[in-house]
C-alpha cells in the first residue's frame, strides 16, 4: 500500500517568528556634533572670539598707575532649524490581510513608523557627514592622505598624521582634540597594521579596537562611521540598491575626522559643530503624526524633526580624505 505524502501536501506559509530586514545599525552623528535642545525657530549662539584670551597683555601696575586694559570681542552664529520629514501610508487592506492566518509576521502601522524614523536618522547622518566632508577645517578643506593609511608599514603615516594634527588643533585653540571619527573601511585596514598591533600585543586581547586606538592618542573616543545609503532610484520591485558609504568623500577611498566636542552643550563650551533642535508644541523633540485619507482607504504616518546643523569651531576639527586609496 502506497504511503500518503503528507509533507508534500502541506501549503507553505511564512514563519511567524522569523523575518529578514536590512537597515543601518549604527548612526554616529549625535556623537560628533552635540545637540542643543529646545531652540526657538530663529536663534543665535554667542561666540567669544579667541584672540582676547591668548594675548599676553598683563603687566606691572606701578603706584598711581592704571593696569593694562583689554576687552572681549564676540560674534554670533546664526541658527535656523529646518524641518525634515518623511511619510508612509498604511492601507486598510494591509491591516486586514496582516491579521489573516498564514500572513507574514508584519505590523503595518509599526513598520511604517519605524521606516519614517529611520529615514530621519539617515538624513541627519548624511547632513552631518556632508558638512564635515565639504567643510574647511583648521584652514584647509581636508588633507589628502594619498592612501597612506592602508596597511603598509613601510609607508603608513596614520600615527604621524594624527599626532601632527592633534598639535595643529591644540596650538591654534588651546584645546586638545578629544575624538576621532574613522570610516569603517579605514578602521578595518588599520586593524592589519603591524605598527599598531605591536603597541597592543601585551593587552588582554591583543586585538585592535576603537578603544585602544583612542588610548594610543589619549583621546576620549574613537567613533567608527559605518552607515551606508543607497543611491539607486526606487523601482517597483523594491530590490534596487547601490551602496555608498556615508562617511567618505570619494567612494571606497576612506576618510577620518579629528575634532573637539564637549560632553554636552553649555555656556562657554567650544565644539567643532553643533546640532540645534527645535521642539514641538507637545514637548517632544521629534514629531510623529497620522491622518486619514478616506478616498484611498488608508492612513498616513509622518515623522519629522526640526534641526539646524552648523560648524561652530572650524579650528577645532581636521579632515583627512582618501585614507585608503589615492
Amino acid at each position: 500500500m502506497a504511503s500518503r505524502d503528507v509533507k508534500g501536501a502541506m501549503v507553505a506559509g511564512p514563519l511567524a517568528n522569523v523575518s529578514v530586514q536590512y537597515r543601518n545599525k549604527s548612526f554616529v552623528a549625535d556623537r560628533i556634533f552635540p545637540i542643543i535642545e529646545r531652540v526657538p525657530a530663529k536663534a543665535k549662539i554667542l561666540k567669544y572670539e579667541k584672540g582676547a584670551y591668548f594675548r599676553d597683555e598683563a603687566g606691572i601696575r606701578g603706584p598711581k598707575a592704571r593696569a593694562p586694559r583689554g576687552g572681549l570681542v564676540t560674534s554670533y552664529l546664526d541658527v535656523l532649524p529646518k524641518e525634515f520629514a518623511f511619510a508612509s501610508e498604511v492601507t486598510d487592506e494591509d491591516r486586514k490581510w496582516a491579521k489573516q492566518q498564514g500572513a507574514p509576521p508584519m505590523q503595518p502601522d509599526q513598520d511604517a513608523i519605524e521606516l519614517c524614523a529611520d529615514k530621519i536618522d539617515l538624513k541627519k547622518e548624511v547632513r552631518v557627514a556632508d558638512l564635515i566632508i565639504t567643510g574647511t577645517w583648521s584652514g584647509v578643506a581636508g588633507e589628502d592622505a594619498a592612501g597612506l593609511w592602508a596597511p603598509n608599514d613601510a609607508t603608513n603615516t596614520f600615527i604621524a598624521d594624527v599626532l601632527a594634527r592633534i598639535e595643529t588643533i591644540r596650538s591654534s585653540t588651546g584645546l586638545r582634540p578629544n575624538k576621532l571619527m574613522i570610516d569603517f573601511g579605514t578602521y578595518n585596514a588599520l586593524k592589519k597594521l603591524d605598527a599598531l598591533l605591536d603597541r597592543i600585543k601585551y593587552t588582554e586581547r591583543g586585538i585592535l579596537s576603537a578603544d585602544l586606538i583612542a588610548a594610543m592618542f589619549d583621546l576620549e573616543e574613537v567613533i567608527i562611521g559605518e552607515a551606508v545609503k543607497s543611491t539607486a532610484k526606487e523601482t517597483k520591485a523594491g530590490t534596487d540598491f547601490t551602496a555608498a558609504n556615508v562617511w567618505e568623500k570619494n567612494a571606497g577611498k576612506g576618510s577620518a575626522f579629528l575634532f573637539y566636542a564637549p560632553a554636552s552643550p553649555g555656556l562657554k563650551q567650544p565644539s567643532a559643530g553643533y546640532q540645534a533642535r527645535e521642539w514641538y508644541d507637545d514637548g517632544l523633540a521629534r514629531r510623529t503624526e497620522t491622518w486619514r485619507e478616506n478616498a484611498e482607504h488608508q492612513d498616513v504616518y509622518e515623522v519629522a524633526e526640526s534641526t539646524d546643523i552648523l560648524i561652530a569651531g572650524a579650528d577645532l576639527g581636521f579632515l583627512w580624505y582618501d585614507t585608503l586609496l589615492t
